[in-house]
């Protein structure tokens, strides 16, 4: 999960996806809870080379969010297992304008949105893969 950690609603929305995954048997995380001293960009490289799926949070628009997802389609992984999404009202920038952005008004909506995106992304991709 790639999102701003500063955000006043950041908690709420982390604890929304992180219940959501949990009911779909996925497990979310974020590098912020990693209990190491390690160095966190090379933790966060790790974890999105590793994810089943990753979800990007593009609301407030934050740096480290855009290039996270850079990073995550320049080492491979497919639109099947991104999951973009943003508050409404959101500005995307330029660059990823063109992507196909999900937008939430709440957390129930936000709720919502991962549950049925991850089932949908589950279906297609262990399928295909089997």
């Amino acid at each position: 999960m790639a999102m701003a950690f500063t955000a006043p609603e950041g908690d709420e929305v982390f604890g929304a996806i992180k219940d959501t995954c949990k009911s779909l048997k996925l497990k979310a995380r974020r590098v912020d809870e990693a209990a190491t001293s390690g160095f966190i960009i090379l933790e966060i490289v790790d974890l999105i080379e590793r994810a089943e799926f990753i979800i990007f949070d593009l609301t407030h628009e934050r740096p480290n969010v855009y290039y996270e997802l850079g990073y995550a389609h320049g080492v491979g992984n497919a639109p099947t297992n991104i999951l973009l999404m943003a508050k409404s009202g959101t500005k995307l920038h330029f660059d990823i304008a063109g992507f196909r952005v999900q937008f939430y008004d709440s957390t129930e909506d936000l709720r919502k949105l991962v549950k049925g995106t991850l089932r949908e992304m589950i279906r297609t991709t262990r399928t295909s893969a089997a």
